[in-house]
C-alpha cells in the first residue's frame, strides 16, 4: 500500500478509525471523510500525520460525492482506492419502518456509495491496482427487525458485483467486506451488544470481532496481493456464515 492514495468514508467510526490507522501504517495516503466533524478532529489529533487529510462532509448532500472525489484528487494528487465505509443502522419491526426511515438508510448506505463509485471511476480507471471496497454486513443474509438496513446492505453487495463486471475492463477491481458482530460503539448505539455477545459465544471463533480485523481485510482487498480477486464478498464474521 506504500504511496497508494485512498479515499475512505465513515472514517470517524470504530471500523473507519482502524482502517485509517492500518492504511497509514502500510504507507498509504488517505483522504478521510465523515459527517461527524468532531470525530474528524479526533482523528486529526490521534494520528497527526501529514499523509492524512480530513474533510467533514455529509455525503447525502447534493454534489457531495463529486466534491469529495475532487478533494481527494486535489489533495492526494490522484486516486488508487475507494472505501465506502459510511453507514447507519436502523432497527424496527416492519410495520414501524417509516418511509422516512427507509429513505434515510438507503440514501446513506446504498445511494451514496453508488454516487461515489460513479464519481471516482474515471479517476480510478487505468490506475495500476485500482480498487473499490464496499463495507457491507452480515446483514446481507437477512434478519428480522431491520428490513431497511438489510436491504441496503444487500443492495450494496449487488452493486459491488455490478461494479466488478463493468469496471474490470478498465482495470478497477470491486469487492465487499461483510463484517459480523464487531466490537464497536455501534453495538451499543443499536442495542445489539447483548445479542451480539450471546451469538458470538456460539461461533467457531467464539467472540465478537475487532475493528482492526475488518480493517486488515479491507486493506488486503485494496492491495496488489488481491489483484485477481474481484466481485467477491469476504465475510469477516468469526464463522457465522459458512460456505
Amino acid at each position: 500500500m506504500s504511496g497508494r492514495r485512498v479515499l475512505v468514508t465513515g472514517a470517524a467510526g470504530g471500523i473507519g478509525t482502524s482502517l485509517v490507522a492500518e492504511l497509514l501504517l502500510q504507507g498509504a495516503q488517505v483522504l478521510a471523510t465523515d459527517v461527524d466533524a468532531s470525530g474528524c478532529e479526533r482523528l486529526k489529533r490521534r494520528f497527526d500525520d501529514d499523509r492524512l487529510h480530513l474533510v467533514p462532509l455529509d455525503l447525502t448532500e447534493s454534489g457531495a460525492p463529486q466534491q469529495i472525489v475532487d478533494q481527494a484528487l486535489g489533495r492526494l494528487g490522484g486516486l488508487d482506492g475507494l472505501v465506502n465505509n459510511a453507514g447507519v443502522e436502523h432497527r424496527a419491526a416492519l410495520g414501524e419502518h417509516s418511509t422516512a426511515d427507509w429513505a434515510r438508510v438507503m440514501e446513506i448506505n446504498l445511494s451514496a456509495p453508488f454516487r461515489l463509485a460513479r464519481a471516482a471511476a474515471p479517476a480510478l480507471a487505468g490506475r495500476p491496482g485500482a480498487a473499490i471496497v464496499n463495507v457491507c454486513s452480515i446483514a446481507v443474509t437477512g434478519f428480522a427487525g431491520q428490513a431497511a438496513y438489510d436491504a441496503s446492505k444487500g443492495g450494496l453487495l449487488s452493486l459491488t458485483r455490478s461494479l466488478a463486471v463493468e469496471l474490470g475492463p478498465l482495470g478497477v477491481r470491486a469487492n465487499a467486506v461483510c463484517p459480523g458482530f464487531i466490537d464497536t460503539p455501534m453495538l451499543d448505539e443499536s442495542g445489539l451488544r447483548g445479542l451480539a455477545e450471546k451469538v458470538a459465544a456460539r461461533l467457531p471463533i467464539g467472540r465478537c470481532g475487532h475493528p482492526e480485523e475488518v480493517a486488515a481485510a479491507v486493506v488486503w482487498l485494496l492491495g496488489t496481493g488481491a489483484g485477481y480477486v474481484t466481485g467477491q464478498a469476504l465475510f469477516v464474521d468469526g464463522g457465522m456464515v459458512r460456505a
